[in-house]
């Protein structure tokens, strides 16, 4: 079996199988289910909080305020949220999968940014009329007044662009790695943002439980981040040491890349199976792109074979013996043995 792209697709239930990467890493295993209460719970928590230090709301202004507060507790909440998504954490990539992970990703995207805007233009808007001032004044004096509002503008429009480039119309027209590399400023918005939370927001000032708790929200996403993107996938590299061995035309625009390493079998892939694949060249280092398995593994070597349909797909069809290509996987859910559902499922 031939394929090109990852397999990411779930069944008709829409659920997918455990991967025997994460089997290796342990058994835990957060459904759909489960982690869309998580994620609600979550928030009925962060609404809470905005409930518990609000004693009461007057006026037009108090209610633009309490409504500016609200959007942007949520909007904080959110943004760790889609960085937990895509933190390529075991327990979520097996229980809820790859693919409904990244539409998750997609949707809460849109979400944030309409909560950001949201706050901002009614935390503006609140305090210009409780001050009896224009929206231009009050915006000057609290972008250049307050703490750390100035990195919560730039955190704002970071947040905004990132949203106009993922638009459907625009994402069209834009190229992947152009598409892939904006993406990384939403980790420079979430901490450009995350300072005026604690020194601006009414429900921290003075609240040292809810300080430790929001500290302790980004920190644990932030090492998730770390430990899984980063840290993990550096020791897999050195503990397999993949390579690319040759390079095989099969047709026009297609080729097969075979890659050989040590200790292959502790991988546990199975035909079906994808990786995300980092070559360490100059110009594919940066980006780690999946692609399925196109043969049955074997102990030493393992093989893909890509179309050519964009920059990164092209230039691995020039890569010389020796690159090194180190992936993160193995994942998926279309393989011969569904080691957690019925083969009907699949």
């Amino acid at each position: 079996m031939t394929t090109t792209h990852a397999n990411r697709r779930p069944g008709p239930g829409g659920r997918h199988a455990s991967t025997p990467q994460a089997r290796a890493w342990g058994g835990t295993r957060l459904a759909p289910a489960v982690t869309q209460a998580l994620i609600a719970a979550g928030t009925v928590a962060v609404v809470g909080l905005w409930w518990s230090d609000t004693p009461s709301v007057i006026g037009l202004g108090g209610w633009l305020t309490g409504a500016g507060r609200i959007t942007g507790l949520l909007a904080g909440y959110a943004m760790v949220v889609l960085v937990a998504l895509m933190a390529r954490v075991p327990a979520l990539e097996r229980g809820v999968g790859a693919d409904r992970l990244a539409r998750w990703h997609a949707m809460g995207g849109r979400y944030t940014v309409g909560l950001a805007v949201a706050h901002t233009l009614l935390i503006i808007w609140g305090y210009a009329v409780t001050a009896h001032t224009g929206v231009v004044h009050e915006t000057a004096s609290l972008v250049l007044s307050y703490p750390d509002m100035l990195k919560a503008t730039v955190a704002v429009l970071l947040l905004v662009g990132v949203g106009a480039v993922s638009a459907r119309a625009v994402r069209a027209r834009v190229r992947y790695e152009t598409w892939f590399y904006l993406h990384f400023y939403t980790y420079l918005a979430a901490a450009l943002a995350f300072g005026h939370q604690l020194s601006n927001g009414e429900q921290f000032i003075g609240d040292r439980l809810a300080q430790l708790a929001w500290y302790g929200l980004y920190g644990a996403v932030g090492a998730l981040v770390l430990w899984y993107r980063f840290i993990t996938p550096v020791a897999q590299a050195f503990r397999h040491r993949l390579r690319v061995t040759h390079v095989v035309p099969e047709a026009p625009g297609v080729v097969s890349v075979y890659v050989s390493g040590r200790h292959l079998g502790e991988l546990r892939a199975e035909a079906g199976h994808f990786f995300r694949w980092r070559f360490l060249t100059r110009d594919l280092w940066w980006a780690a792109n999946p692609y399925s398995l196109s043969a049955v593994p074997a102990s030493h070597e393992l093989r893909i074979t890509v179309k050519d349909l964009g920059d990164q797909s092209r230039s691995l069809g020039r890569q010389p013996p020796g690159v090194r290509g180190p992936p993160e996987g193995p994942y998926g859910a279309v393989t011969p043995r569904p080691a957690s559902r019925p083969p009907e499922r699949v």
